[in-house]
């Protein structure tokens, strides 16, 4: 069986990182409908980053088991996770990069010890040098890896974790959180910079000093000095003949402004998180109420993403390839994730 395995599935990668020019290179496979660079912006947007990291914790938030009736390959399972370098909670949150990317490839190595194969790590690769194939039902039936400049590589199918995020037929590359975040994220920063040129325009108003005609032209040109100055002296002294006015903008449209970005931050986090409440300070009366129940709400999606991922990832890709390659045929122990509770929900009490 070893030197199956060693003939079939390679210690080594078989999949190498592409170099940073070839990621960027137009002639890259993009898992995204929308361009590289607007996702690396999207990426680093505050809202967006928290409704995903939010997410991604909320996961990993409970405690992972694995569970089978037949002790011996439990506990090999477990030893095996001891061993590996990273665990599986980095396993699972590298899959996860599918919420912003639509799926996500690992790899997995292996090294040879005491009689059987354990899993040496499961390294992350860039799904946009990565072609999936399918079959006529939207089954993954192959890899290939596709550099720029090189020849398609068909992959291994066996060792790689591929976790198509809301994926079918019509969607080989799963389908991103972010797809329905890009017109909230054009429209939010238009809105910042056009609320920025109004802040600038208007948060610090311009001075209008008003004299008589009679004042001496020296003393003008103090007055005019002087508001001139006005940001860094913080003091201005005039005649009684003079007057000092600012011409105001519209300060009720900087509050149009917010409520527009907070509109979008909104709708950002309803995209991702399914719900507004748990990353908004909640203004309005009866937001704790409301809070609790988006809450359940998010928890509800949290938990529907752990037995996918505990399922598709962990059981099937980790696991199953573990046993059958060292024990053969049988059964096979799954990953499964606790259930969780927050007292608040069956109490009442906060």
């Amino acid at each position: 069986m070893l030197n199956w395995l060693k003939k079939k599935i390679a210690v080594k990668d078989t999949a190498p990182q592409a170099p940073s020019w070839a990621v960027s290179s137009p002639f890259a496979v993009s898992p995204r409908l929308f361009p590289a660079d607007l996702r690396r912006e999207m990426a680093a947007d505050g809202m967006i980053q928290t409704a995903l990291t939010v997410k991604r914790l909320g996961v990993l938030a409970a405690t992972g088991t694995v569970r089978g009736t037949d002790t011996r390959r439990v506990a090999f399972v477990n030893d095996a996770f001891s061993r590996m370098r990273g665990s599986i909670d980095t396993v699972l949150n590298q899959a996860m990069a599918a919420f912003a990317d639509g799926w996500s490839v690992q790899e997995t190595t292996y090294v040879e010890g005491g009689g059987y194969l354990w899993i040496d790590r499961v390294t992350a690769k860039d799904p946009a040098t990565i072609t999936p194939e399918l079959d006529r039902f939207g089954h993954l039936t192959g890899l290939t890896l596709a550099l720029p400049g090189d020849t398609p590589v068909p992959l291994i199918r066996e060792k790689f974790v591929v976790y198509r995020y809301r994926g079918g037929y019509d969607a080989p590359r799963g389908q991103s959180d972010l797809d329905a975040v890009v017109p909230h994220f054009s429209a939010k920063r238009s809105l910042q910079k056009s609320w920025g040129h109004h802040l600038e325009k208007f948060a610090s108003p311009t001075l209008l000093g008003r004299f008589e005609r009679t004042l001496a032209a020296r003393e003008q040109q103090e007055l005019y000095d002087a508001l001139r100055n006005l940001p860094e002296n913080r003091v201005l002294v005039h005649p009684s003949d003079c007057t000092v006015e600012t011409l105001d903008g519209d300060k009720g449209a900087s509050t149009g402004f917010m409520e527009a970005i907070d509109f979008h931050n909104r709708e950002i986090a309803r995209a991702i998180l399914g719900q507004t409440l748990t990353t908004d300070e909640g203004r309005r009366v009866g937001s704790l109420a409301m809070g609790k129940v988006h809450l359940q709400v998010l928890l509800l999606q949290l938990a529907t993403l752990r037995r996918e991922l505990a399922d598709v990832v962990v059981t099937e890709q980790i696991i199953r390839p573990l046993m059958e390659l060292n024990f053969g045929p049988g059964e096979i122990p799954r990953y499964e994730f606790a259930s969780t509770t927050l007292e608040a929900f069956t109490t009442g009490v906060v």
